[in-house]
């Protein structure tokens, strides 16, 4: 079927004008004229000149012949005059006529081509806005929504949808367009068709025809593989209904092109979501060790071949009083005042021997620590070339250790012969609860004293006399001990004890009285092993309240003691107290008075004290 197009848009008025007037001038007495499709004149000549096209010259014209080109009616080559009679006439129109012809058809292919161009331009631009449009995003879950609003943006439809295949290689659906309804139907009738898209690799046209059981008001499917470096990700399925044409070839291309571009982002997203992933689960990783390294007790200092330091831990910050952002990219020499120098031939020596130095110990004075304990860790670090390529440090502070057993050693040579041994292990356990510099506090005194022993040792040899002082001071310290008191000294023939010091004793002075009450039965008993004149008994004093205990001595000896009234006071009261007899001052009574018998003795006048103090006697628990 003949379309129609005026000529005076397919050519330039000048281009037949001017070959009007050179046909004119060739043929005398003849007019011509080009009529365009709509009826009205474009230009006609006569004699070589334009005339004017207002009116046409005749009513009617002799010769009329029409301009086609291809399936286009351009318009009609007029002519008429006494001329066209003359011989040659007729060849000379029929060469105008096929020349008009002529370039009308140039200018129909030129037209053509431009249109091919601009078409492919047009589309070129907009796959190129589409590939920067899905490109630009790197999330998997939106690629698929862009797809789709993309392809249905460039292409009419009545909906659509995106499947992907999930993890355990099933078809899903990601995004869909249009009517839920519809969307549902074109999932439907996709069960049938992807197989040859998914064998072919490539994209398809289905109508309502092709598809088995086809819902009806699906009545066209375009499809199409997102396929990126030989693996299927998915398929784009477009979809329109009776009321619409089918799919074209220029469709199935759009779309082709669209889900080459979106396979690829789709491929992008996933790579970068793996790096991010990786990069995500080594930073995680990073964190984890940097948190381990950090939480390290132990210093970590690290240098390169040329002893620069390229990493050091809070620990070896703290353990050597610097910071890690003026010591790192120095060398240690420099970096480790005072200790960088002490290393600097222990690294050598790792380096030349390529083996670790374990358990180098040091007392360096570090400047803002004074003298420290150090214990040392060398080993060369290895690249995977096994080369060695620097040394990592291993630093463990054992200055408060160091401290610590200097401090345990003084508490058990200071109190393993006062208390049993159970109680240096507590003491052991706390050596910060021990005050060996002095500390006032609450502590309740026992003296006790042999009565008449000076007299009783005069009558025997020496030998027999420290035996004797020893079986009964033995007896003394056992009873003592029992209750965890602290021996404190022996005095001639005499001992001294404290409670609660240097442990906390809450019933310390109930532990005193229990103890002297174990010391009279424990004389009772051996009375009955022994010859009436060498049956002794011992005098004993108890008093509660404060004192300072310490080491007290000189410089060279030293004797864990307390100094105080109360401790003077047991003192007097034991030295006014008959064999047998338990004195005790009115505090510790107090805090006895519900677990003892007692008898008052009254107001006791001692010396050092102005005025006389209560004293009572103990008889026995209760």
């Amino acid at each position: 079927m003949m379309q129609q197009m005026s000529i005076r848009r397919l050519l330039n008025r000048r281009v037949i004008v001017d070959l009007l007037e050179r046909f004119t001038r060739a043929v005398a007495d003849v007019t011509v004229a080009l009529r365009d499709v709509d009826g009205s004149l474009i230009a006609q000549a006569r004699c070589g000149s334009v005339v004017a096209t207002a009116v046409s010259t005749f009513e009617t014209w002799e010769c009329t012949m029409p301009l086609t080109a291809g399936n286009y009616d351009l318009g009609t080559l007029l002519a008429d005059g006494e001329g066209l009679a003359r011989p040659g006439s007729g060849e000379g129109l029929q060469f105008l006529h096929q020349s008009l012809i002529l370039i009308a058809e140039r200018a129909l292919e030129s037209r053509a081509l431009a249109q091919e161009t601009l078409g492919r331009y047009r589309e070129i631009n907009l796959l190129y806005n589409i590939g920067q449009t899905i490109g630009a995003s790197l999330d998997p879950d939106e690629i698929p929504n862009l797809v789709l609003a993309e392809a249905t943006r460039i292409i009419y439809v009545q909906g659509g949808i995106v499947l992907l295949y999930d993890a355990d290689g099933a078809l899903t659906v990601r995004s869909s367009f249009g009517d839920a309804d519809f969307a549902h139907s074109l999932y439907v009738a996709s069960g049938t068709l992807l197989q040859e898209t998914l064998i072919s690799g490539t994209p398809h046209i289905w109508t309502a025809a092709q598809v088995e059981d086809e819902p009806s008001e699906v009545a066209a499917v375009l499809i199409a593989p997102l396929k990126a470096r030989e693996r299927m990700l998915g398929f784009v399925l477009l979809g329109r209904d009776a009321t619409q044409p089918v799919f074209t070839a220029d469709d199935q291309k759009l779309l082709l092109a669209l889900a080459a571009q979106a396979a690829v982002a789709m491929e992008n997203a996933r790579l970068f979501a793996d790096v991010k992933s990786q990069r995500d689960a080594m930073m995680e990783m990073k964190n984890y060790m940097d948190n381990i390294f950090a939480s390290i007790a132990s210093g970590v200092i690290t240098t390169d071949i040329q002893d620069s330091i390229t990493l050091i831990n809070r620990a070896a910050e703290r353990i050597l009083g610097i910071s890690a952002g003026t010591a790192v990219g120095r060398p240690c020499t420099v970096a480790l005042p005072e200790l960088g120098a002490k290393i600097a031939p222990l690294m050598d020596t790792v380096k030349r021997q390529d083996q670790s130095l374990i358990g180098h110990e040091m007392e360096p004075v570090l400047p803002k620590r004074g003298p420290v304990v150090l214990r040392l860790n060398l080993s060369p670090l290895k690249d995977n070339r096994e080369e060695t390529n620097g040394i990592a440090i291993v630093i463990d502070d054992l200055t408060e250790r160091r401290q610590l057993e200097a401090q345990a050693r003084r508490i058990r040579q200071t109190f393993e012969q006062y208390v049993v041994p159970h109680v240096v292990e507590q003491l052991l356990s706390d050596p910060g609860s021990v005050r060996l510099g002095g500390a006032r506090r609450e502590v309740t005194t026992l003296f006790a004293d042999i009565r008449g022993f000076t007299a009783f040792s005069e009558k025997l040899e020496p030998e027999i006399t420290v035996e004797v002082l020893n079986r009964y001071l033995t007896l003394a310290s056992e009873a003592i001990l029992s209750e965890e008191g602290t021996l404190d000294k022996f005095f001639g023939d005499g001992v001294m004890a404290l409670f609660n010091a240097p442990l906390y004793q809450a019933d310390h002075t109930l532990r005193a009285v229990r103890s002297a009450l174990k010391i009279r039965d424990a004389v009772m008993d051996i009375h009955t092993t022994l010859p009436p004149e060498n049956r002794l008994s011992f005098g004993i004093g108890i008093t509660t309240g404060p004192a300072v205990v310490g080491s007290i001595g000189s410089h060279t000896i030293k004797n864990y003691t307390a100094v105080g009234d109360c401790v003077s006071l047991a003192s007097r009261l034991q030295s006014h107290a008959t064999p047998f007899q338990i004195l005790l001052n009115v505090t510790a009574y107090d805090y006895v008075a519900e677990h003892v018998r007692v008898r008052e003795i009254g107001f006791v006048q001692v010396k050092g004290h102005s005025e006389p103090d209560l004293v009572f006697e103990v008889l026995g628990l209760r």
